[in-house]
């Protein structure tokens, strides 16, 4: 979070990518930061237990939104 939101106070383009679980604390903390429309991209929690090919799905169907919210 703390990345994404310098990013933004120095023009850049950001997107905090965090799971399901820590979606509540990035909007929080994004606010906190003075930065509450920062572009938060939420992936299923948990990943780790996951099989790898899952994984791989997940990241297959995430990875065009996530350009989508970088302005691509």
């Amino acid at each position: 979070m703390h990345d994404a939101v310098v990013a933004l106070s120095e023009g850049k383009t950001a997107v905090a990518v965090v799971t399901q679980e820590f979606e509540a604390l990035a909007h929080t903390m994004a606010a906190n930061a003075g930065r509450p429309g920062l572009r938060v991209l939420v992936l299923p929690y948990p990943l780790e237990i996951r099989p790898e090919e899952e994984v791989r799905e997940i990241a297959r169907q995430h990875w065009r939104p996530f350009l989508r919210s970088i302005g691509l």
